[in-house]
């Protein structure tokens, strides 16, 4: 047997104990979608075996539903990576510190290693920005 890919075809027979309202939400669906039943299927399918999969392989992982109705900057804006670091620094801070203050300075070892610092400047950068960019005192009011 060769190894899946994506576009390769894959078939199977639905069990006999397969649940009555599991038959009709396949019937119904093939009605309604009628020649794009196998990608709707195909989407269902993909996600259950990506929860099995991930379940099984990795223990320390943990999904969580998103509301409805979101927009889709709203789902960039969780999509992107320092939105996932401040969630996992915020649970990770309620986990091992429950009765203790929010430090968001403290960062757990996977995000260090994930992350690298933000960029600092050194004192005589700050001293000659704060200088020539943030002195507004000799503003004409």
């Amino acid at each position: 047997m060769g190894q899946f890919e994506p576009g390769k075809s894959l078939s199977f027979r639905l069990p006999s104990d397969t649940p009555s309202h599991v038959l009709k939400y396949l019937t119904d669906n093939k009605k309604e979608a009628g020649r794009k039943f196998s990608s709707n299927i195909a989407s269902i399918f993909i996600d259950a075996v990506s929860q099995k999969a991930l379940s099984i392989s990795n223990g320390n992982q943990m999904n969580v539903p998103l509301p409805k109705g979101l927009t889709s900057e709203e789902l960039d804006w969780l999509n992107h990576p320092h939105t996932k670091a401040l969630i996992s620094q915020l649970l990770y801070q309620v986990v091992k510190k429950p009765y203790s203050p929010f430090d968001l300075n403290h960062q757990p070892e996977k995000i260090e290693a994930e992350y690298p610092p933000a960029f600092k400047a050194n004192a005589a950068i700050q001293n000659f920005a704060q200088k020539a960019f943030l002195d507004f005192d000799d503003d004409d009011d």
